[in-house]
């Protein structure tokens, strides 16, 4: 998703503005009812997030926001040792997690839902100016989910191991929920009539009802075309379009709501047939496209590495060069010495 780089917060004013506003008393926690609540600094932007916590090791976190100015963020996950589901309402950005198993580089997007295990990861976050932004995450710890014997399950390995206490990966997973058979219990949840215990009541079991829906496709639903997706020609065909975009547009490719769009496909069976048919995400094979054609610009000495960024799509050379190291293993500068010698 293209970013307007000439105004975008990067990671050290996002915090200095928080800090700013924090120490001023702009933006401080309040308790209404069973919930925590914090607005979003002016400065940065509207809206709010809202934490209520249900029984010990379950958790909702409710973020309504819009910020005025796109966001760079890097940092890095600080989240408990937790198992996250994660629903948007509206609105999308772009998350790089580098290093995690599936669906590193990935564009998050209204109407879409996921599981992912992200503890200590590294987060890279590309949020577009003035687009409004709605998520649900259920946080809930291992322990509660071990209660309901979910380690006995047919899930996904990664899963079963954390549920089995042994060593995994990080991971992402998208599902392929329908709109219809999420978007009545979220709105019952933001919507929630109740107060103090009744509303907790309430609460946790439309977020339980949630989660038996995604271990429910993730048990049930495996060997469906949802995870091992059924490509007709014409859908193989329209995958074949959308990789041919991408390799003449990397430098600006369009969002992954747009190529779904130009292409005739809906984004999820984009994401999912691509990865299938192609072994990679629809970003990643974009942040292929940069490095293969940085690594041939690279050879022609005459080219500075800041114009050689903005050839392959960086406005930033300093972003290019942390890209291609995490790509190569090398910096640009170290790769080119090979063409000196």
């Amino acid at each position: 998703m293209p970013l307007d780089h000439a105004r975008t917060i990067t990671q050290t004013e996002y915090d200095t503005l928080w800090d700013d506003a924090e120490e001023s008393g702009e933006v401080v926690w309040e308790q209404v009812d069973i919930e925590r609540r914090r607005s979003i600094p002016k400065q940065l932007g509207q809206g709010e997030t809202r934490e209520i916590k249900l029984q010990p090791g379950l958790e909702i976190t409710i973020e309504t926001s819009l910020y005025w100015r796109s966001l760079y963020l890097d940092y890095q996950f600080d989240q408990e040792d937790n198992l996250l589901s994660n629903f948007y309402l509206s609105g999308s950005n772009r998350m790089i997690n580098p290093g995690i198993r599936f669906e590193d580089d990935r564009e998050e997007a209204a109407g879409e839902t996921c599981l992912c295990y992200l503890a200590g990861a590294r987060s890279i976050e590309y949020r577009p100016a003035e687009q409004p932004l709605q998520r649900v995450t259920i946080a809930v710890d291992f322990e509660q989910l071990r209660a309901f014997g979910v380690e006995e399950e047919s899930v996904f390995l990664p899963l079963r191991s954390l549920m089995q206490r042994k060593p995994t990966d990080l991971f992402h997973q998208s599902l392929s929920l329908t709109p219809a058979a999420v978007q009545p219990i979220l709105r019952q949840l933001l919507d929630c009539p109740y107060h103090g215990a009744t509303k907790r009541m309430y609460l946790e079991a439309k977020a339980l009802e949630l989660l038996a829906l995604q271990f429910h496709q993730l048990t049930e639903g495996r060997r469906s075309s949802s995870m091992s997706p059924n490509l007709r020609p014409a859908d193989v065909e329209q995958l074949q379009l959308a990789r041919d975009i991408l390799q003449k547009k990397f430098d600006q490719p369009p969002s992954l709501m747009a190529l779904a769009r130009q292409v005739g496909l809906n984004d999820y069976k984009l994401k999912q047939g691509f990865r299938h048919l192609f072994g990679t995400t629809v970003f990643g094979y974009v942040q292929t496209c940069r490095m293969d054609q940085a690594q041939q610009l690279l050879g022609d000495l005459g080219l500075s590495i800041s114009s050689i960024a903005g050839r392959v799509g960086y406005v930033s050379a300093s972003r290019f060069c942390q890209a291609f190291k995490r790509h190569t293993g090398m910096t640009p500068s170290q790769y080119r010495r090979q063409f000196s010698r």
